[in-house]
């Protein structure tokens, strides 16, 4: 049986049984959102106390990690479509996740998406279709994700720009009269202070399996939907396990913070225009979530070279690498050289 998610239920694909997933109650639905303490996690992994542990397959071909239950002893990378073996598994250590946020596109939906996008690409190889078409399409997965909160307290020191316009009377050519022109001036002045910015659900993957520049559909999730994790929500979908963990991750968090911060420092400065020339910033209070979202990948071959799809399993947004024709693309300049050279016959 999988899990169905237009349904929400675990569906039998033989006989075509159904059983639905209760609603977790009000208290499994608080457990699985609510935030733990940053430090204290880094203080218990650091004792290493009991975590859960999965056996780990790295794929030999790309490098993604792959989450292996007891019950899968083969399966293809959801990657770059490279066969994976339990031989080749290891144990690793993992923090709990703490919530599941369900696919919301089943594998056909997520498939038309696919094939859309691939039917859209004018500039892709006619033989691109029938690839598609005969691959084994879409694949399912939970991808592992942090969220971090905190409260930050930076002081700084800049100045605060004033601009005014001051009239000037230029000699002209011929140095006799003079012409009237304005130009801006700003007037600079010390400025100093303290600003607090606080943080809420800072999302940052814990896997570098999707590259950055596919990642732009995983930007935006609706995280009101999370779900207390279960095996039944899993069934049927391959889950990766973090190779970015909680305090690295944290790192690529902070470094979101900077903008926000500096966005707040000038407004507090403000006048026209502001500089920081020094900041310190205090952070506190530091809490964090383990999630995993889902998300549909279509790994397929063509002309010998791998080709990545990512279909967001929430709101269904696509990004995807595809080969180009060369034919097409000569055509397209041929096409565009003629038509200038039409459009300059004319004028």
């Amino acid at each position: 049986m999988t899990f169905e998610p237009a349904r929400m239920a675990l569906a039998c694909r033989a006989c075509g049984y159904a059983r639905m997933l209760p609603e977790p109650s009000a208290d499994a639905r608080a457990q699985a959102l609510r935030e733990q303490d940053y430090l204290d996690a880094l203080r218990r992994l650091a004792a290493r106390e009991p975590s859960l542990e999965a056996r780990i397959v790295d794929c030999s071909s790309c490098g993604a990690q792959t989450r292996f239950e007891g019950h899968v002893v083969g399966e293809a990378c959801a990657f770059c479509a490279a066969s994976l073996l339990v031989e080749q598994s290891h144990v690793e250590r993992l923090i709990r996740v703490q919530a599941v946020l369900p696919f919301a596109l089943d594998k056909a939906a997520a498939q038309r998406v696919f094939a859309q996008w691939v039917g859209s690409r004018w500039f892709a190889p006619r033989a691109l279709k029938d690839t598609v078409r005969q691959a084994d399409g879409v694949k399912g997965v939970y991808l592992p994700w942090w969220t971090y909160d905190a409260n930050t307290l930076s002081s700084y020191r800049g100045e605060r720009g004033l601009r005014r316009q001051v009239r000037e009377n230029r000699p002209n050519a011929s140095a006799q009269a003079g012409v009237a022109t304005t130009r801006t001036v700003t007037d600079w002045s010390a400025a100093a202070g303290a600003v607090s910015v606080a943080f809420d659900d800072i999302l940052i993957v814990g896997s570098p399996s999707i590259p950055s520049h596919l990642a732009r559909v995983l930007d935006r999730w609706d995280l009101k939907q999370l779900r207390p994790p279960s095996d039944e929500m899993l069934a049927g979908f391959t889950v990766e396990v973090y190779r970015s963990g909680l305090e690295e991750c944290f790192g690529d968090a902070r470094q979101r913070m900077e903008g926000a911060i500096d966005s707040a420092i000038r407004r507090d400065i403000g006048g026209d225009t502001q500089r920081i020339h020094a900041k310190q910033t205090v952070v506190e209070d530091i809490r964090f979530k383990h999630l995993l979202l889902p998300v549909w990948i279509g790994a397929y071959r063509f002309g010998g070279k791998p080709y990545q799809i990512v279909v967001n399993g929430q709101s269904g947004e696509v990004e995807g690498d595809r080969p180009w024709s060369k034919w097409k693309l000569a055509l397209a300049i041929v096409a565009a050289l003629l038509l200038v050279l039409v459009m300059t016959q004319f004028r």
